[in-house]
């Protein structure tokens, strides 16, 4: 269902964490909906045949997106559909900078960004077309984050530097009409991470006093949900039963992956180092993201009935969760130690290198 180093694009929570917290609360990280029954090939058939790519999105067919790196050294977006096999013309990574994140919905649709002079530009690829989304007015650049199975897009518009911006706000695109400012907590930034079958969406937003929450945006209002203690928080998914997971800084500083239910926020722990982050809901209540081990490495994790599953690395050295539907299928992508990056799923337990 849903996008890091990327890890996340939440370029208001880069200013507001020390270095090491940064790839685990710098903005959503990714996801696509859905209930997939991967009838597509044989999983050996699978192979993006690149020394760089990563998984970010899953539908209910088991349509694959991401990105990877091809021949000519330029990073494009991916979709696996059946034996085939899209990739875009435009790139989407920024000079220096990782490409954020690629959502699929169940129509096959591809939300992400592309490379304009300065920064990126909010896109949707349909049926392997590309389709410019309108930005907010005012606004230099934009990206999304989250599509669901109408098409309703959510992301931030931008302005100023990509990893520092002067100026970010939360937005809900469309390619049919104006974009739409969700607003903020009180303060001046926001971004929008994930959105439901329902049109209910989630990200982060700054407070009145200059803290960054994690927020519900429901029937045109924005409520606050809290943190764990901390002084902040930001949301990264939402599923159909209006479940949200995401991070949160505790009262001591450590950073957890939460679900929030019944209007509770729960720390959901970790797999026995210093953080967590939870990436993506399925409607099954199932939950991946990624979590620091006790040697320090992150691992994909699964999280279910309260008990939260070390998914492994392919033997490489990190590795992260950040899409799962509605069968269990998760996407992500892994590091080996040659710092290579590549694109996994994860069916029937088993990890299986893209």
């Amino acid at each position: 269902m849903k996008t890091f180093q990327t890890l996340f694009v939440g370029s208001l929570l880069l200013s507001s964490l020390a270095c090491d917290q940064n790839v685990e609360l710098a903005g959503p990280e990714f996801r696509s909906k859905g209930a997939s029954i991967l009838t597509r090939t044989p999983p050996d058939d699978l192979s993006l045949e690149s020394s760089f790519s990563r998984g970010f999105g899953i539908n209910n067919s088991g349509a694959l997106a991401g990105s990877v790196r091809n021949a000519e050294g330029t990073t494009v977006a991916f979709k696996l559909t059946n034996h085939d096999a899209w990739y875009s013309e435009e790139a989407v990574a920024p000079n220096g900078i990782p490409e954020i994140r690629f959502s699929i919905n169940d129509r096959g649709d591809v939300a992400g960004h592309k490379i304009v002079p300065g920064g990126i530009a909010p896109v949707v690829w349909k049926d392997g077309e590309l389709y410019d989304v309108q930005n907010l007015p005012g606004y230099q650049y934009g990206e999304v984050f989250d599509i669901n199975a109408s098409g309703m897009i959510v992301g931030e518009a931008l302005n100023g530097n990509f990893v520092t911006p002067t100026a970010t706000r939360a937005v809900l695109y469309s390619l049919e009409g104006e974009p739409l400012d969700l607003g903020t907590l009180g303060g001046t930034k926001a971004f929008a991470g994930g959105i439901n079958d329902q049109g209910d969406i989630v990200g982060a937003a700054e407070t009145a006093v200059g803290q960054t929450h994690a927020f519900l945006y429901k029937d045109g209002v924005m409520q606050d949900i809290g943190t764990l203690g901390g002084t902040v928080s930001g949301a990264n998914a939402i599923n159909n039963r209006g479940e949200i997971v995401g991070r949160a800084l505790l009262a001591n500083g450590a950073i957890r992956g939460f679900l929030y239910s019944d209007g509770v926020m729960t720390e959901i722990g970790t797999l026995g180092g210093a953080s967590s982050v939870a990436v993506d809901i399925n409607d099954q209540s199932e939950v991946v993201g990624f979590s620091r081990i006790s040697n320090g490495q992150a691992h994909a994790f699964l999280y279910k009935d309260g008990v939260m599953t070390d998914l492994g690395a392919l033997g490489g050295i990190d590795s992260r969760a950040i899409s799962i539907n509605n069968r269990g299928d998760i996407i992500g992508y892994y590091t080996l130690a040659d710092n290579s990056v590549h694109a996994f799923l994860y069916t029937d337990g088993e990890m299986i290198g893209l």
